[in-house]
């Protein structure tokens, strides 16, 4: 088994050099780490329509590429050239600026198809991000896109993405972890508009919990569900969508906890508490990190049942789309 790991290894390594890859295989463990870039030769392409900069001094390397949004096919590829099929987690890097899209699709091909995220290269520049776990297969291919369709205005920027493979079969965190860091901010009071400990909304507080972890998440409830991958019964630290309004829009967010409630921040005058997830108000679930829940998933599907309350009981305020308190706060500044 020592002989046999040592050789996956060696090939490993062996395979980071004949690419031209910056990037590690640590002795005694199983991991892969490479970095390709944008200049990183027969690895990276895009199209003309894609300039090249090195005025951001949090650019990886010497350069980055940038283009302006349009709903055309002509994303700016990254060939990570993957040693094994295997999971796999993926970070990408970008020098961020406030003219920047705040919402750029990033594509992977994945074994089972293309998988979306999307980023908001408004924030966290110069730090590698997690996009998410990923399967991967084996071989040279453009495993990674920055796509320019998107109608968020400001540079799409394509600059380096990272690829970190593990002995384990999920990342490096899990949705376990999320919940800790979400309990953490249990008792915080609720401000409209507010990301940190004197005061969050519904988004500012899943927004905090997950750059906690390296994920960027937009400011709004509706913009963070296009993030993860959907899921049918949240495990702990999944995202949990509301429209509490019942206006068919996305406005409210909470982390869920695994057993039918989920870690939310309400609405003005409470603080991050545990609600109920009620059905009826909520309009999905999104996966960012693997769940960590218990291998029994049919003990984990009873308790949910059993946790999770049809019906409010008489007299409970349920929590409020962030998009009727920010109207609320526009109508109290224009005094209307």
């Amino acid at each position: 088994m020592k002989r046999s790991m040592g050789l996956f290894l060696v090939i490993v390594s062996l395979v980071a050099l004949s690419l031209g890859f910056s990037g590690t295989a640590l002795a005694g463990t199983a991991t892969y780490s490479q970095v390709v870039d944008n200049a990183t030769s027969g690895h990276f392409k895009a199209s003309s329509n894609w300039g090249v900069s090195s005025y951001s001094s949090q650019k990886y390397g010497t350069d980055y590429r940038f283009a302006t949004p349009k709903a055309v096919s002509d994303a700016a590829a990254f060939d990570l050239g993957i040693p094994a099929t295997a999971n796999y987690d993926l970070y990408a890097r970008w020098p961020s600026n406030p003219g920047y899209n705040s919402s750029v699709p990033v594509g992977i091909k994945t074994t089972s198809g293309m998988k979306w995220v999307r980023v908001d290269e408004t924030k966290n520049g110069g730090k590698w991000v997690y996009l998410g776990t990923f399967r991967l297969a084996a071989g040279d291919s453009y495993d990674v896109l920055f796509s320019r369709w998107t109608s968020t205005p400001g540079y799409v920027v394509a600059d380096a993405v990272k690829v970190v493979s593990s002995s384990s079969s999920v990342g490096s965190f899990t949705g376990q972890d999320v919940l800790a860091k979400a309990r953490t901010w249990l008792g915080v009071p609720y401000v409209w508009g507010g990301a940190s400990r004197s005061g969050v909304d519904c988004s500012g507080l899943t927004m905090e919990v997950y750059a906690a972890f390296g994920i960027s998440l937009p400011h709004l409830a509706a913009g963070q569900y296009n993030y993860g991958t959907a899921v049918s019964s949240p495990g702990p630290g999944d995202l949990v969508f509301g429209d509490f309004n019942g206006n068919g829009t996305i406005g409210h967010v909470g982390i869920a906890t695994g057993d039918g409630r989920m870690i939310n921040a309400p609405y003005p005058g409470t603080v991050v508490r545990y609600d109920p997830i009620y059905p009826q108000y909520t309009v999905g679930y999104k996966r960012l990190v693997p769940s960590g829940a218990s291998a029994n998933t049919k003990y984990n599907r009873a308790l949910t049942r059993r946790t999770t309350l049809r019906n409010p009981p008489k007299g409970y305020h349920l929590p409020v789309d962030d998009d009727e308190v920010s109207r609320n706060q526009l109508r109290m500044k224009s005094g209307s």
